[in-house]
């Protein structure tokens, strides 16, 4: 077989596996990377304007896909900066590769030498402790081990993150790809006991009075929604939800008793407190959902995890009841084989007061609403919610934004929300959005940032305009971080520091923002044509820039008080 440059190798591989995108930031020492990927007809680049967005463009094509994202950075900075992007997808589990460039082996730093030429840095010690595997590629015959290796290690049990750092002069060394040496992974041991521990999951919920289950992320990255909906149907127990896990079944749907956590649902955290039995599916049970030491459970609570991550159950296991390691989907399974998990009638006072609970309480109240002059975000985010269809997927970003978005937002069949589950990055939204567009180009996609959160990525405004892609970019201008302002006024008695426009945080001129990055510039300012304002943006035809003028005193309703959520 005729020899072949490693990276065209690299690059019939990811092909092979179904990727078909890759997001790109093009540098010296990644030019022969870059040359292969302009080679590859059957994968299309993503020019990005800053390598911190590539893992999260990446990220969220990988979970709308179910594909490998792509990211391709150069050497040095070009690594480091690719950081923060891809601490978000350790963090939320996103299966996303890093094809990282690098000096020539015989120039890359050893034993504290800062450099022996340019941009020459050993970027590997940096992000081991964000990946499942990370590399560099010193013999060229070990390509295809490494990627294999990294491919099945981003892809299988709890997914995360890979990267493979290939030097410049390893990057055309010449290959025959008939000689290369895979990987082949360890043989998974068969659980004998999980037959009996599943027995006795369907025991403790037959026995419980009031049954909860909660549903995380875990279940949609291991393929799990429709056999978890089928259960959840025969089971007919109440269901709540952590973030990432807030779209899995349509709020319509009686069972789902909505998102759990200190900024969820009241009415959610309500059960929560009075179960008596919770079966925890794909769900790390982190501190902002059950609060310091799981204590919003009942304290007389039976909780029961189905984790695939050892680590999250070694952290939680004294708080534990039982648990079981293993993959959620193989768990779902079987217990759906079983004719002895169903419904009880034991259940049906649970059930209605849940359902009761659930009507009586609407996801705003009434005094969230500040004012009827200025747009109160509440107001903003629900008739957003009212205008979408299941055409569109949603973006949002930290801040308030994303707090007032799930609690707010109803999804419906096949409506998909991209957000961070913990990491709570700035500037996500923007990027989120891209990565959105490109794995689902046909859909709208509704990308909410605020106007602090803007300028940590704003470069990639015009990676939107250059590629038109169909993203309504709604920003919130309500005069800075009114999330931190909330905080420095309420517990630090008004000390407000780098919030507001008179403490260095003044905002831009958003209009002369978007006209800067090619962007057609939109502004809903006036309450009473709020919906009109919304329905007629969405339907104007690709990139668009909208300025929502908010209230700058906006206030997010808690699920529970702050001394609840940490006591």
């Amino acid at each position: 077989m005729k020899e072949t440059r490693v990276v065209d190798y690299v690059m019939d591989f990811l092909v092979s596996k179904g990727s078909d995108s890759i997001f790109v930031l093009t540098g010296n020492g990644s030019m022969y990377i870059n040359d292969a990927i302009a080679k590859t007809k059957k994968l299309k680049y993503y020019t990005v304007r800053h390598e911190t967005a590539a893992p999260m463009m990446a990220e969220s094509y990988s979970r709308l896909t179910g594909k490998l994202g792509v990211v391709c950075v150069t050497a040095g900075p070009g690594a480091t900066n690719t950081v923060s992007g891809l601490a978000e997808a350790w963090v939320d589990s996103g299966a996303v590769m890093v094809l990282s460039g690098q000096s020539p082996r015989k120039q890359i730093p050893k034993n504290n030498i800062r450099t022996f030429g340019t941009a020459g840095f050993d970027v590997l010690p940096v992000v081991r402790p964000m990946t499942k595997y990370a590399v560099c590629v010193n013999k060229p015959e070990s390509i295809k081990y490494h990627l294999e290796k990294a491919f099945f290690l981003a892809t299988r049990g709890r997914p995360g993150p890979v990267w493979i750092d290939i030097p410049m002069d390893v990057q055309y060394a010449l290959i025959d790809p008939k000689k290369l040496k895979g990987y082949t992974p360890q043989a998974q041991k068969k659980t004998s006991l999980l037959s009996k521990k599943l027995n006795r999951v369907i025991k403790e919920l037959s026995s419980a009075k009031r049954p909860l289950i909660i549903a995380g992320h875990g279940v949609r990255q291991s393929n799990s929604i429709d056999i978890f909906k089928k259960l959840i149907k025969r089971l007919s127990a109440p269901v709540g939800f952590s973030r990432l896990g807030n779209d899995i079944l349509p709020f319509s749907n009686k069972l789902n008793m909505g998102q759990l956590g200190r900024r969820g649902q009241k009415y959610s955290n309500k059960l929560l407190k009075s179960a008596d039995v919770v079966l925890v599916l794909g769900c790390r049970l982190a501190t902002p959902l059950g609060g310091e030491n799981l204590n919003h459970f009942s304290k007389s609570c039976k909780i029961i995890m189905i984790e695939i991550d050892k680590n999250e159950i070694d952290f939680l296991k004294k708080h534990l009841y039982m648990y079981i390691n293993e993959d959620v989907n193989l768990c779902l399974k079987e217990l759906y084989k079983s004719k002895n998990f169903k419904s009880r009638r034991e259940w049906i006072p649970w059930l209605s007061f849940c359902q009761t609970l659930k009507n009586g309480n609407p996801m705003i109240e009434k005094n969230a609403f500040k004012d009827d002059i200025k747009i109160d975000l509440y107001n903003f985010m629900s008739e957003l919610d009212k205008c979408s269809t299941s055409k569109d997927i949603l973006t949002t970003d930290a801040g308030s934004n994303y707090y007032v978005g799930g609690q707010v937002y109803t999804f419906e069949q096949n409506q998909r929300e991209i957000t961070s589950g913990a990491y709570a990055a700035m500037g996500l939204s923007i990027p989120l959005a891209i990565g959105a567009a490109v794995a689902m180009p046909k859909k709208r996609i509704l990308a909410v940032t605020g106007d602090g959160s803007l300028e940590l990525n704003i470069q990639e405004l015009k990676t939107m305009s250059y590629y038109n892609f169909n993203i309504k970019l709604f920003v919130i201008n309500n005069g800075g971080y009114v999330s931190m302002r909330n905080w420095q006024d309420k517990f630090f008695e008004g000390r407000r520091i780098g919030s507001d426009d008179n403490t260095g945080a003044e905002m831009l001129n958003l209009n002369a923002v978007a006209r800067a990055f090619d962007l057609r510039y939109e502004c809903i300012s006036d309450i009473k044509n709020l919906k009109k304002d919304i329905k007629r943006i969405m339907n104007i035809p690709g990139s668009i820039f909208v300025e929502v003028v908010c209230s700058s005193e906006q206030e997010i309703v808690q699920a529970y008080t702050l001394t609840e959520w940490s006591n």
